[in-house]
């Protein structure tokens, strides 16, 4: 087989760069055309806050706006007054499953996260864990997080979940329906502002922990801050953590924050 020659590359390239410009307009172009929509929409709808369930018209909410930094867009979120989280935007909320999978796998194809190894190995500590676990790193990141693989090497059974980003470990999945264990722990580092229905996911996490299971969510959004991404679509403000543990069968263990890091542990009950 010929190799390619370095005009060819430089082909290539040009190529790429081609088409991730045609892609970057036409993601632009989506989100403007969304964000048109919804402005002419949400004055007539009535918003449900994803916590606890307060509805109220769209007028009625005390609405926070910011700009997408991944080109997607106006994101104007909500101001809960019965729990305190800040939800939205709405348009990312009415998303199907399909289409907010692709757009994290394009993120992902372009955008490398930082490395948070370390934060997740402090979540993970923040547990208390034992060795006998097994335990579940959930959103555990791609290619880029050490955190499985330093865990197992510490004799900790642990294992990952990242439905999103590729990843190259044979003690991580890609796929939900192929986790069936259950856990002593469940942990997870920035990935609890991502969750577009979190009741529901702490009902699963519910399921998926044994009897006086624990799990710990780090990150910086149990404050009102990284609110630039339309990705992050929950900031669990003031008693919202509480109430969403309470409505899924969990109760708020211990809370810890250091500078930007802030660990809540939930305790199944």
């Amino acid at each position: 087989m010929n190799q390619p020659t370095p005009s060819d590359n430089d082909r290539l390239v040009k190529l790429e760069r081609q088409l991730e410009l045609v892609e970057s307009h036409f993601n632009r172009a989506l989100w403007s055309t969304l964000d048109g929509m919804y402005d002419a929409t949400l004055p007539n709808r009535i918003l449900r806050c994803i916590i606890c369930d307060l509805e109220q018209s769209w007028g009625m909410w005390k609405k926070r706006v910011d700009k997408c930094m991944f080109g997607g867009g106006k994101l104007e979120r909500y101001e809960c007054p019965k729990c305190g989280c800040i939800f939205g935007p709405q348009k990312y909320l009415d998303l199907d499953e399909e289409f907010v999978d692709h757009d994290y796998r394009l993120l992902y194809s372009r955008y490398a996260e930082s490395d948070s190894t370390e934060n997740e190995i402090q979540t993970f500590r923040s547990m208390e864990p034992e060795r006998i676990g097994p335990y579940l790193d959930w959103g555990c990141g791609g290619i880029w997080s050490r955190t499985v693989s330093r865990l197992r090497d510490e004799h900790y059974d642990v294992w990952g979940y990242e439905p999103s980003a590729e990843t190259s470990s044979d003690f991580i999945v890609n796929h939900r329906q192929l986790i069936s264990a259950r856990f002593n722990g469940i942990f997870s580092n920035n990935v609890i502002e991502h969750f577009r229905t979190p009741v529901a996911q702490f009902q699963d996490f519910h399921n998926l922990l044994k009897d006086g299971g624990v799990m710990a969510h780090s990150s910086p959004c149990y404050e009102w801050s990284y609110a630039f991404t339309r990705f992050h679509t929950l900031f669990l403000l003031n008693n919202s953590p509480h109430i969403l543990a309470e409505r899924t069968g969990f109760r708020v263990k211990r809370r810890h924050q250091n500078g930007e890091y802030i660990c809540y542990v939930f305790e199944r009950v």
